[in-house]
């Protein structure tokens, strides 16, 4: 019976020690492909290396997570309220044929752009692609608020557009970038939540100024930099 025993003992341990053995290739294998991709000059890009040597805390994401938060506030607050004031604006410029035209190019630009700063944030860092997305965004308003013309409302609302779109793509790399797998879908939700708030809100802000438009700009204008700074300062 002893000797039955220690046969199937020999037998278990030589099978772990086969198992051991056709797996370590593997690892090793493994170990030094991360190894090469994370410290190679040209294996890779420097963001993506930026983005491999990073480890980020607990309180870090819940910075960064709420930041997050606040940029969708701001991209949800700009599509509620300019939509609810571009009849009035369109109208005070004798151009409502043209709202077709707008609606068109922002679409295209959306589609086009976010391949652009998927890119911007390989080669240079998540803070790099949300500074640009920021100063895009702002600048779109400012130039809205100042706006005398249809031309500088188009122009205006064109790269506020190319800001919104840059927001939109790099707030979905840095919740993949920074969350496990079994939280990416709760905490997108949740950061989603100024979609539904703001489609009231911003109507509200964009119906009580209707008639002075111009604030309606100059406060997101405020507000996209105001938004942006705790995302920027946590990254």
């Amino acid at each position: 019976m002893s000797d039955l025993l220690d046969g199937d003992a020999r037998r278990a341990s030589l099978g772990e020690r086969d198992s051991a053995d056709i797996l370590k290739p593997a690892v090793a294998a493994a170990s030094e492909h991360h190894a090469e991709l994370a410290s190679a000059p040209n294996a890779t890009l420097a963001g993506v290396r930026k983005k491999l040597a990073t480890e980020w805390r607990r309180a870090d994401k819940i910075l960064i997570v709420g930041g997050i938060f606040l940029i969708n506030f701001i991209v949800a607050m700009d599509s509620s309220a300019t939509g609810t004031i571009q009849p009035r604006v369109l109208s005070d410029y004798n151009a409502m044929t043209r709202a077709g035209v707008i609606s068109t190019v922002t679409y295209l630009l959306i589609a086009g752009i976010r391949p652009v700063f998927a890119k911007i944030s390989d080669v240079f860092g998540h803070l790099q692609g949300l500074v640009l997305a920021m100063l895009l965004h702002t600048l779109g308003f400012l130039v809205c608020a100042l706006a005398r013309s249809f031309s500088a409302i188009f122009g205006g609302t064109v790269i506020s557009v190319l800001g919104q779109a840059g927001y939109s793509t790099l707030v979905a790399i840095i919740l993949a970038d920074i969350l496990p797998i079994h939280l990416r879908g709760a905490i997108t939700a949740y950061t989603s939540i100024p979609n539904i708030t703001n489609y009231y809100l911003g109507i509200e802000v964009g119906s009580g100024l209707i008639d002075r438009w111009h604030w309606v700009y100059g406060i997101l204008c405020i507000l996209a930099v105001v938004c942006s700074l705790p995302a920027l300062f946590s990254l």
